[in-house]
């Protein structure tokens, strides 16, 4: 059944790197909040804030320009915080990498605990 994310992946091998990641990233987070009681919802955003598109530049660059980040972005302007004052570009296209690895991964716990319901 496929997600709402499943549509925004431009290339079949980012499709696979994205995909991948998201769904490693939530099986970790809902396993560790099985095993030590914790929210999986927040260890997935630790873990994504700690990858490492959310902290090098380099990374986050090539990341933005291999994937499609438009659930990324818009949840950023939702919150209103994809872009403030003496922001670098590097410093936005991490933000938009972690937002949109992290509502990948989002999108891959909801399945995941949907499974185990």
């Amino acid at each position: 059944m496929p997600g709402a994310l499943s549509g925004m992946y431009k290339g079949k091998e980012n499709d696979m790197n994205l995909h991948h990641e998201a769904k490693e990233i939530a099986r970790q987070a809902f396993e560790e909040a099985r095993e030590y009681g914790q929210d999986a919802t927040d260890m997935v955003h630790q873990i994504c804030d700690s990858h490492e598109v959310a902290i090098f530049y380099h990374k986050a660059i090539q990341f933005c320009a291999d994937q499609d980040t438009s659930a990324g972005e818009e949840f950023l302007e939702d919150s209103g915080s994809i872009a403030q004052f003496g922001d670098s570009f590097g410093q936005i296209a991490c933000r938009i990498a972690f937002a949109t690895l992290y509502m990948a991964a989002m999108e891959e716990l909801s399945e995941l605990e949907s499974e185990y319901a």
